[in-house]
């Protein structure tokens, strides 16, 4: 066999692989512990979704239906990216299948930056496809938060949960664009020191601003789990071109403030997942330090 032929058929048993495990959903299980964590959300689970890109798993997503609802979660928070921004017309189907979710409990969505490139896209009745969408999702109960926050409440204990619209700029490939210090204040506001405070926010690199700002969990997406995972490496490449980036899949920890990355459900602009690098679902446990 000639090293063309071997070449050839390495990269066909890589493709092969790479269908495979974008098809296998798997559940992976994170534990924070906090001291500002409320009695009331001792033992709580979130189910963090994120990088769906318009993906289907089964039927109108009834694979992945079935998932969630095994999990059990308390709340279902997605970091963004659950939509294609080249593809408005095939958001109905992503905003049904989040609707349905509220039938297992709530739902809060932050945008990731293919939501937020949806503005630029208009209907022919002059709607942009960004507010279709949403006006879609908040029709079947499902809480959008736009730089904006929402109480979630048990009992007497609250919890802060906040989504954060990171402008596209920070986005560029091939680059990291410094972010100001006032930044996110500036969109989110004062962060209260006493409730634990959970951000959604897209991309993990700006994990230092989100902690200093005062995010006690954050929940990211964006990276795909580093598209190729290397055996002690981790990740290979960012969807921004970021070799080796530095938070790829995970938990993180930062000065007390934790970062929870998913590794996404889709793939888009790199339709390759390999490595053992599953579409997952992140389900984090929230344990009352004392």
């Amino acid at each position: 066999m000639g090293l063309k032929t071997a070449g050839l058929l390495a990269a066909g048993g890589c493709l092969l692989r790479s269908e495979y495990e974008k098809r296998q959903l798997r559940i992976r299980r994170y534990t924070v512990a906090h001291e500002k964590i409320p009695e009331g959300f001792d033992g709580v689970k979130l189910l963090l979704l994120a990088d769906l890109h318009g993906k289907s798993f089964g039927p109108q997503n009834r694979e992945l239906y079935t998932y969630v609802k095994a999990v059990g979660p308390d709340y279902i928070l997605s970091a963004g990216d659950m939509i294609v921004k080249t593809k408005p017309e095939k958001t109905a189907g992503t905003a049904r299948f989040l609707g349905q979710l509220t039938k297992i409990c709530p739902v809060c969505c932050a945008n990731g930056n293919h939501e937020l490139s949806l503005r630029e896209h208009r209907t022919a009745e002059g709607v942009s496809a960004y507010e279709r969408y949403v006006g879609r999702l908040r029709q079947l109960g499902v809480t959008v938060l736009e730089d904006s926050t929402a109480l979630l409440v048990r009992g007497e204990s609250c919890v802060d949960v906040s989504g954060l619209d990171l402008g596209l700029c920070y986005y560029a490939r091939g680059r990291h664009v410094p972010m100001r210090s006032d930044y996110i204040r500036r969109k989110l506001g004062a962060a209260d020191p006493k409730r634990f405070r959970i951000l959604l926010g897209h991309y993990p690199n700006y994990f230092p601003q989100y902690a200093a700002w005062g995010a006690d969990l954050t929940l990211s997406g964006h990276m795909h789990g580093g598209t190729v995972r290397l055996p002690g490496a981790g990740g290979l490449m960012s969807p921004n071109f970021e070799f080796f980036p530095a938070y790829d899949r995970g938990l993180y920890e930062r000065n007390g403030s934790f970062m929870v990355v998913s590794p996404g459900l889709g793939t888009h602009s790199v339709n390759i997942r390999f490595g053992g690098n599953y579409p997952e679902l992140s389900v984090i446990i929230l344990k009352k330090k004392r």
